[in-house]
């Protein structure tokens, strides 16, 4: 038995803002996390250890987020770390709004040059 899909192939989409597909980081109960950065209160980049980046928003401002050192990451495992998750930043637990693989964080911009 056949299936044909060819026409669905040329329709664009339906609702172009529609957002990106969730991302997931699995294997996070096994240290699966290599480096994260702040994306000031509003969101963090996460870099999983296959060196995969993601990016994380947060439904509120995580005020804590841009003065920590560490983070915590909350899941439950065997499960993923996901837009279902949170994490702990000096006390303070800031749930995820969503999460989206990334090219990478933005790269720090450089210092203006000095004025005579």
């Amino acid at each position: 038995m056949a299936l044909s899909i060819a026409g669905c192939a040329s329709q664009g989409p339906k609702n172009p803002s529609v957002s990106p597909a969730s991302a997931s980081i699995p294997f996070s109960e096994f240290g699966n996390i290599y480096d994260w950065r702040a994306d000031g209160s509003a969101g963090i980049y996460i870099e999983s250890d296959d060196r995969k980046w993601y990016h994380a928003t947060f439904m509120a401002p995580c005020e804590n987020l841009p003065f920590t050192e560490h983070v915590g990451f909350r899941t439950t495992p065997p499960l993923p770390i996901d837009k279902f998750d949170s994490i702990d930043a000096r006390g303070e637990n800031c749930y995820f709004n969503s999460m989206e693989k990334v090219p990478g964080p933005p790269s720090k911009t450089a210092p203006k040059p000095a004025t005579p």
